[in-house]
């Protein structure tokens, strides 16, 4: 059952919180950050605008955000890494100061792609069907 939000008083299917009142707060944030490459910036304020949960904010890490950064492997044309990120995901979202709160170091894995200034919008089209199936799981 959807119930009406109390702040945009629009349909929403969470109990805790609104889908579009964070969608909202994302969208008001897209001039505040940039991975400098158009195409990926589509691709996290495409999935920002599609977010149904807190927890699964897609979003740009700037790597000065990143810590204790530690080589894992190699293997299908990138080197993959884990690091700490300072400030951490997105969590949940406060209804009354209408803002999500962050955790405060989360662990993540980065990929460092080779050869990225021959990427192809395959490559993003596949990144973007990752990330979708992610988030359907």
């Amino acid at each position: 059952p959807k119930r009406i939000c109390e702040n945009c008083h629009l349909e929403c299917l969470a109990t805790s919180y609104c889908e579009q009142c964070i969608r909202n707060y994302l969208k008001s944030n897209f001039l505040n950050w940039t991975s400098e490459n158009d195409i990926i910036d589509k691709i996290i304020q495409k999935c920002q605008m599609e977010i149904v949960s807190p927890e699964y904010v897609t979003e740009w890490i700037p790597y000065n955000n990143l810590q204790n950064i530690k080589y894992l492997t190699r293997g299908g044309y990138s080197e993959i890494y884990i690091a700490d990120w300072i400030g951490g995901k997105y969590i949940e979202w406060d209804s009354e100061q209408q803002l999500l709160k962050r955790d405060r170091t989360h662990k993540v894995v980065l990929k460092r792609l080779d050869n990225i200034e021959d990427t192809n919008k395959s490559w993003y089209d596949e990144v973007l069907d990752k990330i979708h199936k992610n988030l359907n799981m």
